[in-house]
C-alpha cells in the first residue's frame, strides 16, 4: 500500500513540475504588458511543490525513517 501511495505521489509530482515547464514556456511566448506581476510566485510555488511531492514519494519508496525533533 505505501509503494502504491510512493508511486501515486511521485506521479503528481511530475506531473506538476510538467505543468510548471508549460506554463512557463507559454508565458516566456505569450506574456506582455498586460500578464499578471504575480505568475512568476506561481511558478516558482508550483515548481517548490513539484519537488517537494518527489522529495515525499522517494523517501516512501525507499522507506527512509525522517523524525523531526
Amino acid at each position: 500500500m505505501q509503494t502504491l501511495i510512493a508511486l501515486l505521489v511521485l506521479a503528481l509530482g511530475i506531473w506538476q513540475l510538467w505543468v510548471t515547464k508549460g506554463a512557463f514556456t507559454d508565458l516566456k511566448k505569450n506574456g506582455n504588458e498586460q500578464t499578471s506581476y504575480f505568475i512568476m510566485n506561481s511558478l516558482w510555488s508550483s515548481l517548490v511543490m513539484g519537488i517537494i511531492f518527489i522529495i515525499i514519494a522517494l523517501i516512501l519508496l525507499f522507506g527512509l525513517d525522517i523524525s523531526i525533533n
